[in-house]
């Protein structure tokens, strides 16, 4: 979850508010009193530097519910039960991200929606300097009048190449203020599938979007991270460019 909207809920929940991470299983947000995540509670952290993994949280074992988010069955919560939810790098992922919101929607009274933008599933070099973004990503999400979208992300991204936004690498980057998607919501949590089926029509949405992200200023900036961490970064990349 980016740092600032983390800190900005924790700061402003009251302390006797009850919280459920809804897919935190890789790194569970430290002020949740519940976790639903399809790992168990000892598998949590699992792919990450166990050193970055915080020790320090709300939730327990018993508190941690593994289940398949997108089995369509009501989770094991009644209507209302958490006064805040949230969801972080989640939905771009799973296969169902509508049921997974229904349910983030009838189990919570408020919450915070998290993922990867647009302008990052749009770009080259994110993992791979030859595709758009992260390669498991199922889903282009936005938030448009308060309504989170999804759109399919099409293999035909790649090799298109008037649908990508700016191309990453080791000197630049794109600015932190414009690579998630972040969402508040309150009472329901609205969102919808956009469903085109035509490929033309499809080209043309995505191509439109990047001309219009494009434009977006100070886009690109100097990468964050220490320099022996972009080093490897880079190298990596270079190893799958000429793999």
């Amino acid at each position: 979850m980016n740092p600032l909207h983390a800190q900005r809920i924790t700061s402003q929940l009251p302390s006797e508010a009850i919280v459920v991470d809804v897919g935190g299983g890789m790194a569970a947000f430290p002020r949740a009193d519940w976790v639903v995540d399809a790992l168990d509670f000892e598998e949590r952290g699992c792919l990450l530097d166990p050193s970055s993994v915080n020790s320090e949280h709300r939730f327990t074992k018993g508190s941690w519910v593994r289940l398949d988010l997108c089995r369509r069955q009501p989770w094991p919560f009644t209507d209302k039960q958490f006064d805040f939810a949230v969801c972080s790098h989640v939905l771009e992922d799973v296969r169902d991200p509508v049921w997974v919101c229904s349910e983030i929607s009838r189990i919570a009274k408020a919450g915070y929606i998290e993922t990867p933008s647009r302008i990052v599933e749009q770009s080259k070099g994110v993992e791979h300097p030859h595709m758009a973004g992260f390669y498991h990503h199922r889903w282009l999400v936005s938030v448009v009048d308060g309504v989170l979208e999804f759109r399919q992300k099409p293999h035909l991204l790649h090799v298109t190449s008037k649908a990508i936004v700016t191309k990453v690498g080791f000197w630049r980057d794109i600015n932190p203020a414009h690579a998630i998607t972040a969402h508040y919501w309150e009472g329901e949590l609205n969102c919808h599938e956009v469903l085109d089926f035509d490929e033309q029509s499809v080209v043309e949405e995505l191509c439109e979007y990047s001309h219009r992200a494009q434009r977006i200023p100070q886009l690109l900036v100097p990468p964050q991270v220490a320099l022996g961490k972009r080093v490897r970064k880079a190298f990596h990349r270079l190893r799958q460019a000429w793999g």
